[in-house]
């Protein structure tokens, strides 16, 4: 596999740039998950504790892409509905969001557009076949944590985010590395490994802009690539549903996505109109 990165390559990325360290509550969550019998209460305990946690879970369970019929109140209820190994990601999620320096109103609309893309990945986890609810929601809310990163560190940073979107026979990776000599997807690799995010997540975030990915099937493993697949896929539905615009990489993968998630044409204008319906609920 492709995931590994060499120690200069590490260096070379890094250079000037700090990896925020992993919170205190989710180095106890993670001893608690890497035990053979997870003990759900003391998960529920850990969560409770904090109230930017606790609203967190809260606001995710009840969201209508989890499909309950009623709110939940409870954050016992909560991690037992939706699985601790989801509950400890969307922890985990929040503590990034808190970790990352900044004026939080300027990443708001950013951390705003990551959320609503994981929900979608969770509901397309419900319809399509063989795709993990946990997996596809936290790498969706993840994958382009190196964003607000370069954000921090690059006054300019948002130009280059602009010549990128007239540039699109381009991944935008490749912008980024001429103009900064790093790229947002090799430091949310660096990111999520230092986090103790799983293998996968990790390994598909390095290569979430790798059109390559699903061409030469060797390089990466099926779930990393499923992965990259199905946030691209949520990222296009919502663009061109909350945002009326076209995504750059879907122009780009759009069409090798389609044909790994075995879709067609037709099936992502249903997705389309089912994702619309859903968010309509809110």
């Amino acid at each position: 596999m492709a995931e590994q990165l060499l120690q200069e390559e590490i260096d070379k990325a890094l250079k000037g740039i700090t990896i925020p360290p992993r919170p205190q509550v989710l180095v106890s969550l993670g001893k608690e998950m890497a035990k053979d019998d997870p003990d759900l209460l003391q998960i529920s305990r850990l969560i409770g504790g904090d109230v930017g946690l606790t609203a967190a879970v809260l606001k995710t369970v009840n969201s209508p892409f989890f499909g309950l019929r009623s709110k939940i109140s409870s954050v016992a209820q909560a991690v037992s509905l939706m699985g601790m190994k989801t509950a400890n990601q969307i922890a985990t999620g929040l503590m990034l969001m808190n970790a990352i320096p900044g004026e939080k109103q300027s990443l708001e609309p950013f951390w705003d557009n990551a959320e609503k893309t994981a929900n979608i990945s969770t509901y397309l986890a419900s319809v399509l076949p063989r795709i993990a609810k946990d997996d596809a929601y936290s790498f969706a809310l993840f994958h382009d944590v190196g964003i607000p990163i370069l954000m921090q560190k690059f006054p300019d940073y948002r130009k280059t985010l602009e010549l990128a979107a007239h540039a699109p026979d381009r991944p935008v990776t490749e912008m980024e590395d001429e103009l900064h000599a790093t790229n947002h997807a090799t430091l949310g690799y660096l990111l999520a490994k230092s986090w103790f995010l799983p293998a996968t997540i990790c390994e598909g975030i390095l290569r979430h802009h790798d059109a390559t990915a699903f061409d030469d099937r060797d390089s990466i493993s099926p779930e990393a690539r499923t992965l990259i697949a199905v946030t691209c896929l949520a990222a296009s539905l919502n663009d061109a549903v909350t945002r009326m615009r076209k995504n750059l990489q879907w122009e780009q993968m759009g069409a090798r996505v389609l044909k790994h998630l075995g879709l067609v044409e037709v099936e992502y204008l249903d997705l389309k109109e089912e994702v619309a319906a859903v968010m309509n609920m809110n």
